[in-house]
C-alpha cells in the first residue's frame, strides 16, 4: 500500500524518477511566446522535460500540441493577476517587448508602456500570488556605454535610444523588487541573436531575404543596407535560449547576467558572406534612411559568467540556415502558385 501511494504521488506531480532521485517537473510560463525567441524557448524547456505554458496578446501560434496557450495583454493588470494566480508557475519569462531599437524611436511611448509597465504588472502579480516563482527579465546590450572591448556586467550603462532606456528602467524595478520584496529575479543583458523566423526588420534576416530574392530572380540585383562599419556580437538564438533556461534552473545569486557569444563581427563581413551564398552579381547600396539616429560602433559580450551554458554555434551556419529558409520559402510559394 505504501508503494502504491508513493506511485500515485509521483504520477500526480508528474515527477521523473532518475537514478533513485525524484525530480519534479517545473512549470514555465513564457509571456510573449509568439515572438521570435518564444518558440525556441518553448522547445528548449520541452527538450529538458519541463511543462510549458505559452502566452501572448496575439492569436495563438502553432506551438507543440502539448503546450497550452493563454491570452495575456501584459498591460491588462487584472488579466495578468488572474493568470499568475491560477497557474502558479515555477518560472516566468517575459519576452513581451518592443524589441527593435529602430521601432522604439518611432513609438517611444508604447515602448515604455510595454517594456516597463508590462514588466511591472508581472512583478506585482508574482509578488501577490506566486512569490516563490523565479522570474527572468530580458534586457539588452544596448544599455551599456560603448567601449572598445568586451563589456562586463559591472561596466557603466548609458542608454542612447528609447529601447535601451526602457530596459534600464525594467532592471531598476527588478532590483527594487528583488531587494524590497525578496523576489527571485534574474535579468539578462542579451547581445544580438538571430535565427530562422526573425523579422526582416533586423539586419541579418534583412540581408538574407534581399540576397535570396536576387538569387531566386536569376538576375543581378542591388541590396540596400545601413551602417556596415559597426561591430556586433551575434549568436544563434538556440544558444541564447539554452542560457535562459540555465539561468532559471541554476543558482543565480546576482541580478544581471550577460548573454552573448563573446565574438564581435563587422556587419560588412557578415554581409559579404551572405552575398557569397548567391550565384548572382549583387551591388551593395548604402541607404542613409536605414541608419539609426545614434549607432554604437562596437559591441561585444564578456560572457564569463554564462559561458558554461553556451553552445557557441558557428554564426555562419546560422546565417546559412536563415538564407536557405528565405530561398526555399520563395520556391515553395512559386510551386503553390503553379498548382492553382
Amino acid at each position: 500500500m505504501i508503494l502504491l501511494a508513493f506511485f500515485f504521488i509521483v504520477l500526480y506531480n508528474k515527477d521523473v524518477l532518475l537514478g533513485g532521485v525524484i525530480e519534479i517537473m517545473k512549470k514555465a510560463l513564457i509571456v510573449g511566446a509568439n515572438g521570435f525567441v518564444g518558440n525556441y524557448l518553448i522547445q528548449e524547456f520541452l527538450s529538458n522535460g519541463d511543462n510549458v505554458l505559452a502566452s501572448d496578446i496575439q492569436k495563438q501560434k502553432a506551438f507543440n500540441s502539448n503546450v497550452p496557450y493563454i491570452d495575456i495583454d501584459i498591460l491588462d493588470k487584472k488579466r495578468v493577476e488572474e493568470v499568475i494566480q491560477k497557474y502558479q508557475p515555477d518560472y516566468l519569462v517575459n519576452l513581451a517587448a518592443i524589441s527593435s531599437v529602430g521601432l522604439s524611436w518611432t513609438i517611444p511611448e508604447k515602448t515604455m508602456q510595454i517594456n516597463v509597465e508590462g514588466s511591472l504588472n508581472l512583478l506585482e502579480s508574482v509578488k501577490k500570488f506566486c512569490p516563490k516563482c523565479k522570474i527572468l527579465l530580458i534586457g539588452s546590450a544596448e544599455e551599456y556605454e560603448s567601449k572598445n572591448r568586451p563589456l562586463k556586467e559591472e561596466d557603466s550603462i548609458n542608454a542612447n535610444n528609447p529601447y535601451a532606456i526602457s530596459k534600464i528602467a525594467q532592471e531598476n524595478f527588478a532590483k527594487l523588487y528583488k531587494e524590497k520584496y525578496g523576489l527571485n529575479i534574474v535579468c539578462t543583458r542579451s547581445f544580438n541573436h538571430t535565427g530562422i523566423g526573425q523579422s526582416d526588420q533586423f539586419v541579418i534576416p534583412s540581408f538574407c531575404k534581399q540576397v535570396a530574392e536576387i538569387d531566386k530572380s536569376g538576375r543581378p540585383g542591388k541590396i540596400y543596407v545601413g551602417n556596415l562599419s559597426a561591430y556586433r556580437d551575434f549568436s544563434d538564438v538556440r544558444d541564447i535560449v539554452k542560457v535562459y533556461r540555465a539561468l532559471l534552473e541554476n543558482d543565480t545569486p546576482e541580478l544581471i547576467y550577460n548573454v552573448g557569444s563573446g565574438k564581435a563581427y563587422k556587419i560588412e563581413q557578415l554581409l559579404n558572406y551572405i552575398i557569397s551564398l548567391s550565384s548572382q552579381k549583387i551591388e551593395v547600396v548604402v541607404d542613409k534612411e536605414k541608419f539609426r539616429p545614434i549607432d554604437i560602433p562596437y559591441t561585444c559580450c564578456d560572457n564569463s559568467k554564462t559561458i558554461q551554458y553556451f553552445n557557441n554555434t558557428d554564426i555562419k551556419e546560422t546565417i546559412k540556415g536563415i538564407y536557405e529558409n528565405f530561398r526555399n520559402r520563395n520556391i515553395k510559394r512559386e510551386l503553390e502558385d503553379d498548382e492553382r
